[in-house]
């Protein structure tokens, strides 16, 4: 208003009017204009309005002191119905429930005291429950309140609307204008009559629509959702009638904006008299003089629907940006959608225009806000590797380090220590995982240089002496003060993100950081008095950064706009789009709430929760004025079909009907453009690799587990062994599989080791003893004690009452025997036998352990899997040096699963071993032959059966083709 005012009067000086805000747009929660400081202002107004934190935490703590009172001596079915109050998580957000509930009960100005009459005896017992939980607004906080001299944000701004009333009711000698007020709340409601029966006093109203019929019009009182609604019952409180309220001068509207007018009118009638639609389809004018056709309303109003809210944004975008070629054109999107906001904001960021978003971004989702969050949740998992390293990984995080330095040292402890299996807890866990990664018998294979360990190791030092504030208290079970969690959560956070000068001002610059710096020191300053345990803090932080947001105060493009539907209200862009014109978003589903059932609020007197709904209606039809109008919607948002809002149906059924479909379609191809950016010129699908390395790079030594993958997928071999590419484990990755198989070949090969020639005694004693140590290494995870402790117990009686048996037959035991053989090709096969007993008659039995299901002989015979077919062949070759060449017996899988008996032990074929071993090797040599051709390629397969044998590796290619890479 100041800047119009100013721009009106050309430079020159000017004295301006005095402006003052009733309020925000939607009046429920104004802040009147200074009555207090106005000449013959009552000096004794009242006590000043508690804030929203201090009311927030006051709440809180009136909240859980009733929970637990409730809890005393509280019947198994009372205590389930009041189950909602037992954190202070939890508290806060029904403290910030109840004072939006406390608000719109004092701005309409609705009496409590009668709350224990509106729930009858058979309804729901839950009610019964929230009802005296509401005891706290009725007795509780009215005496908070006067004990610290203090009145409610509501009850003040009430205070000051009467003040301001009953000065202007003994007149004014100034010109008052009131506009732009719907006067919902009642004491607007009573200014804006004042001001209205002053003779130098009006009141502009926004939008009102002079066109419905009366009939129409005389029905809104039955249709809270219509858009009118609102203003017929501000005119009642006026005591004004329709007919009387007259245009602004000069600002009546004439041909195809009073056209719009009128169709905007039509299209949004009550439901139960859009039968006169016929009527106005009739005839091809809008009035009997013909001011405007029907067509002429649907001129400036196009209709975007995309496929996709990716779809719908990309569109957006391309409207905005190509309003600003045309000179001081200005154009807004309007949405109560946020993260259509962003969207739209991240991509007209891309074509270089920075958008003034008025709704802010969520303080959570800026840089400050989400490194604060990122300590919490490093010290309630107590540092579990995910949120350790994305901590580590924040641009704020710098530990007195240069940011290359930091990011060095957190890749280093990722690479040593969490990338694989952990079991670590905490700091010292992870220095644990780093000590025990150069011990060869560790299940982590860590590939840091001594320097990379030694930086690592000193990271974690330093991240234990940032996080001592916090730390301490989170390693406290008794209850802290709110001020001291926040204070540690604060000196924390400074210590990891103080540079390489000794300087962490850089969390608390910007917009972000101020918003977040107060939030916190209003933590310290206001939360002695409410103690928490630390473990609680975490989830009553987020509560209250949840309704947080930042709003920049950089520079935005001037002529570009996102707004929501109440910033959108007094504005006037050339260029209005509409965006997720869906159910659920325009408008947004109104439920009774939490507090009280309708026919609760009925008796209370307050308004149906439909009043928003028409509030909303309005913005939207407020919005259909501007000269070029786009309404957006998705069909699908996250993959799951939209329905078109029901103001967007009814203009669609109206145009429809009229036969005038094709004049609403966009004049460019704006979903097919926004569908462009996603496709790369020349895009074709692309065919499964086929690399063909060059011969010497190929490799020339594989162990038997190896081979088995060579046949099934070539790819993964030239990916491992000629890229050297090793896939990454996810972070913190648990115990699994591979893991416990290591834990039983590691028991059993210690246990033969110390007894080779002769069992103990108790062979199930020595073998839990050995798997005790290897299990504590694990640090007591769940899933060991649940499961592989038990599995293990039953398998160490069974194989305790086979294992005298297998020794009778053998005159020697030999495990993790490492052996190779070399071809004639020159190519190296490498083996690492599970087990190697002798027998009397001079061969020799190869034992394999599994922890899974073993394969069926048929399998092993077809060379489907041709471990233990080849580990004969190198055994009989001489290859296990120790053992010399000796015929192989026959080959045995022993499975420790267990499970049932706990274990098993089956041949592993039933045909001769020793012929096994020498086809085995014969289909080899053609392996490694054909991959010795330089045009074989290492190909991306995927097996048509449980395995692929290996002579197919040759000739006849059966494995089908996979879609993707290996």
């Amino acid at each position: 208003m100041r800047e119009a005012f100013l721009a009106e009067s050309g430079g020159q000086a000017l004295l301006l009017p005095r402006i003052h805000a009733l309020g925000h747009a939607d009046e429920e929660a104004a802040i009147i204009f200074g009555a207090e400081e106005a000449d013959g202002a009552d000096g004794a107004l009242g006590a000043p309005a508690i804030d929203a934190l201090p009311r927030r935490l006051a709440l809180m703590k009136l909240i859980l002191a009733w929970g637990q009172a409730s809890a005393r001596d509280a019947t198994e079915a009372e205590i389930e119905a009041t189950s909602w109050v037992n954190s202070p998580g939890q508290a806060s957000n029904l403290a910030a429930d109840l004072a939006r509930l406390m608000d719109f009960v004092e701005s309409e100005e609705v009496d409590f005291s009668s709350l224990d009459t509106l729930v009858p005896e058979d309804l729901a017992s839950h009610w019964e429950a929230t009802i005296q939980f509401l005891t706290i607004v009725t007795e509780n906080w009215p005496q908070y309140l006067a004990d610290n001299g203090l009145v409610s944000p509501v009850a003040r701004r009430n205070l000051l609307m009467a003040q301001e009333t009953a000065r202007l009711a003994q007149g004014s000698p100034y010109p008052v204008i009131a506009a732009g007020s719907t006067g919902t709340v009642p004491a607007t409601a009573r200014l804006l009559k004042t001001i209205a029966t002053l003779p130098n006093g009006a009141v502009v109203l926004p939008g009102l629509d002079l066109m419905l019929d009366d009939d129409s019009w005389d029905s809104l009182t039955k249709h809270p959702e219509h858009p009118q609604t609102g203003m017929a019952e501000l005119l009642r409180k006026l005591g004004v009638a329709r007919r009387d309220v007259a245009y602004v001068p000069g600002s009546a509207p004439d041909g195809p904006a009073r056209a719009r007018l009128h169709l905007v009118s039509e299209a949004l009638r009550p439901a139960e008299t859009t039968d006169q639609w016929q009527g106005y389809l009739e005839t091809d004018t809008l009035s009997p003089d013909g001011r405007a056709s029907f067509a002429n309303a649907l001129s400036g109003i196009r209709m975007v629907v995309a496929p996709t809210a990716h779809d719908e944004a990309e569109a957006i975008a391309l409207i905005l940006k190509s309003c600003i070629d045309a000179p001081g054109r200005t154009a807004a999107l309007v949405t109560p959608d946020r993260v259509l906001a962003r969207r739209v904001a991240a991509r007209l960021k891309g074509f270089g225009l920075t958008i003034d978003d008025s709704a802010g971004t969520p303080a959570s989702r800026t840089v400050p806000g989400a490194f604060l969050d990122l300590v919490l949740a490093a010290a309630e998992t107590n540092f579990a590797p995910p949120e350790l390293m994305a901590l580590l990984k924040h641009p704020l995080a710098l530990l007195g380090r240069e940011p290359g330095t930091i990011r060095a040292a957190a890749r280093a402890l990722e690479r040593g220590a969490v990338r694989d299996i952990y079991v670590g807890q905490g700091l010292s866990g992870m220095s644990t995982a780093l000590e025990s990664a150069r011990d060869e018998r560790s299940w982590r294979r860590s590939a840091l240089r001594p320097e990379e360990h030694t930086m690592a190791l000193q990271l974690v030092r330093d991240l234990e002496e940032a996080f001592a504030p916090l730390g301490q208290l989170f390693a406290s079970s008794v209850t802290h003060s709110t001020a001291a969690l926040a204070e540690a959560h604060a000196a924390t956070a400074e210590r990891l993100a103080r540079d390489a000068a000794g300087s962490s001002s850089g969390l608390w610059q910007g917009d972000a950081g101020e918003a977040l710096s107060l939030l916190l020191s209003g933590l310290i300053g206001e939360g002695a008095t409410l103690d928490m345990c630390a473990r609680d803090y975490p989830a009553f932080y987020r509560s209250l950064l949840a309704g947080q947001v930042v709003r920049p105060r950089g520079p935005a493009h001037p002529r570009l706009f996102i707004w929501g539907p109440l910033e959108a209200r007094l504005q006037q862009p050339d260029v209005v789009i509409l965006g997720s014109l869906n159910e659920g978003v325009w408008p947004r589903p109104q439920e009774a709430g939490p507090w009280l059932s309708r026919p609760m609020r009925e008796k209370l007197g307050l308004s149906p929760p439909e009043r928003r709904i028409g509030l909303s209606a309005h913005d939207f039809a407020q919005a259909l004025g501007a000269p070029t109008v786009y309404l957006t919607r998705a069909l699908k948002v996250d993959g799951v079909p939209t329905v078109t809002s029901r103001w967007l149906q009814r203009l669609e059924a109206l145009v429809e009907a009229s036969g005038l479909a094709g004049k609403i379609k966009p004049e460019r191809p704006w979903v097919a453009w926004a569908r462009e950016r996603d496709h790369a010129p020349g895009f074709a699908p692309v065919e499964a690799p086929q690399p063909r390395p060059p011969v010497d790079a190929r490799p020339r030594e594989l162990s038997v587990t190896r081979i088995e993958r060579w046949i099934a997928n070539p790819y993964e071999i030239f990916a491992r062994h000629i890229l050297k590419l090793e896939p990454l484990k996810p972070l913190g990755t648990e115990p699994d599989a591979a893991m416990r198989g290591s834990i039983v070949h590691d028991v059993l090969h210690d246990f033969s080791r110390a007894h080779p020639d002769a069992l103990p005694d108790d062979v199930y004693g020595a073998l839990m003893t050995a798997a005790d140590d290897l299990f504590a290494k694990l640090g007591g995870s769940a899933r060991v004690e649940a499961f592989w402790r038990p599995h293990f117990q039953r398998f160490a009686r069974w194989f305790a009452a086979t294992e005298p048996a297998r020794r009778a037959l053998a005159t020697g035991t030999h495990t993790e025997v490492s052996g190779a053989l070399e071809l004639d090709s020159g190519f190296r096969l490498k083996a690492r036998a599970d087990r190697i007993d002798t027998t009397a008659d001079g061969g020799v039995i190869i034992y394999d352990y599994k922890t899974g299901k073993p394969p069926i002989p048929k399998h092993v015979e077809d060379l489907y899997k041709p471990q233990l077919p080849l580990e004969a062949a190198i055994a009989a070759a001489g290859g296990f040096a120790d053992l010399g060449p000796l015929p192989v017996r026959s080959l045995v899988y022993i499975q420790a699963s267990g499970r049932q008996d706990g274990g098993d032990e089956q041949p592993a074929t039933k045909s001769d071993a020793g012929a096994l071993a020498e086809k085995a090797l014969e289909d080899l040599e053609r392996l490694v032959t054909h991959f010795a051709e330089p045009d074989t390629a290492y190909e991306v397969k995927r097996r048509a059966a449980p395995a692929s044998p290996m002579p197919i590796a040759t000739t006849s290619m059966s494995i089908s083709p996979a879609c993707g890479s290996g």
